[in-house]
């Protein structure tokens, strides 16, 4: 078909702790008022979280904005999820290099007030960087895994009955002291790797599967750090590939930008996987989803850079679509320039059954602004 045009519209903006350093955080999207549509929750390192209220309708508006909380020291990554079985979505999400807590906030539903946190887990190591959840440990029950960066651990525990408790009881320690060239790993996606109908979990540049004994961890690749994960059967041979992209390169001493690439498993597939480097020198591809966006029955690769906060020398940072050209190679094609984005999503935000993008910015004079790009009728012609 082509490559998909996409309008980019400001949905909202949200203002937190303005001055040296500020940002927000966390931009994750899920149904919190339970009318069937995606909306978007943002918050601040410090300061406030909100929920943006989906309109329904493409080109429409506004995306009313509701308070959630005020908040102090919390980590990108996150989710929207139902945890108390009232159909209204609740939020999950990590403290970052301060903080020692991984906690969820209670929607109060139709009657309306205050939401409530409540505290997952207090590990006694900081940062929590990414959360997922899947049902990884076999037993048909769902389970959250994530990422405490301090000590290098990656956990999971089943969802309880009751989420109120604290801590959540039967946290268990998949894997610790997961470092990459002396940086500590980053990115989750869970899929069944292997065939064999069990839910493997990626993490960094290891996958992990769940044997009678406890946890097995295999190293898939080497060298690739703050990384992105995605899965899928990029090249049509009914296995799936592995996708890292390197979503803060830059910002951890690597000036010369990050790696996006894929890796094709061998006839052992607990040996490092077979690389195929896609770009490097991206200045921070913190944005990395995988999805059929060319309408070619092919999965194709949208990467989204941040850009340098004191700004990219020679260009500014983009939003991509790298298209599957069927052999084992990606085209890339510009979506939107200038002014970067944070941990963006593919979503079918109006139920049009074509995925639109949201994210923010996380530097630059529209860091507070939250964008979706709407995608549009038809198709570019692809080059």
């Amino acid at each position: 078909m082509g490559v998909p045009a996409f309008e980019k519209r400001v949905i909202g903006e949200l203002r937190n702790d303005v001055g040296g350093g500020a940002m927000n955080t966390l931009c994750i999207v899920g149904d919190v008022n339970a009318d069937g549509r995606p909306d978007v929750v943002v918050s601040g390192r410090n300061g406030r979280m909100a929920w943006f209220e989906n309109p329904g309708r493409p080109g429409t508006g506004p995306w009313t904005m509701h308070p959630i909380d005020r908040v102090r020291d919390l980590e990108c990554g996150g989710l929207v999820r139902d945890l108390d079985g009232d159909g209204w979505g609740d939020i999950i999400d990590g403290g970052d290099y301060r903080s020692d807590e991984l906690s969820w906030w209670r929607n109060p539903g139709p009657a309306g007030g205050p939401w409530s946190r409540h505290v997952i887990a207090r590990t006694g190591s900081r940062q929590f960087h990414d959360e997922l959840v899947a049902d990884v440990a076999g037993d048909g029950r769902p389970s959250l895994v994530f990422w405490n960066q301090g000590a290098g651990a990656l956990h999971h525990v089943p969802l309880p009955p009751d989420p109120t408790v604290t801590p959540w009881p039967g946290i268990a320690r998949i894997a610790s002291g997961r470092r990459e060239d002396g940086q500590a790993e980053e990115g989750l996606a869970a899929a069944d790797l292997d065939g064999d109908g069990a839910i493997e979990i990626v993490a960094g540049t290891h996958w992990y599967r769940r044997e009678p004994g406890g946890w097995e961890g295999h190293r898939f690749a080497r060298g690739y750090i703050t990384t992105k994960v995605a899965v899928g059967d990029l090249d049509g041979d009914g296995l799936l590939e592995i996708v890292l992209s390197e979503g803060d390169a830059c910002i951890y001493g690597r000036p010369q930008g990050g790696r996006l690439a894929w890796f094709q498993r061998g006839a052992d597939m607990r040996a490092p996987w077979v690389e195929h480097e896609v770009e490097a020198g991206l200045l921070d591809p913190h944005t990395l989803q995988v999805a059929d966006l060319c309408g070619h029955g092919r999965l194709d690769l949208l990467v989204g850079e941040i850009g340098l906060a004191g700004g990219s020398p020679g260009r500014t940072p983009r939003l991509l679509i790298y298209e599957n050209d069927g052999r084992g190679g990606f085209v890339p094609h510009v979506v939107d320039e200038g002014s970067g984005t944070h941990n963006a999503v593919l979503v079918d935000l109006y139920g049009r059954g074509a995925p639109d993008i949201v994210g923010r910015p996380l530097h630059g004079p529209e860091k507070w602004q939250i964008h979706v790009f709407e995608r549009t009728p038809g198709f570019t012609a692809a080059g």
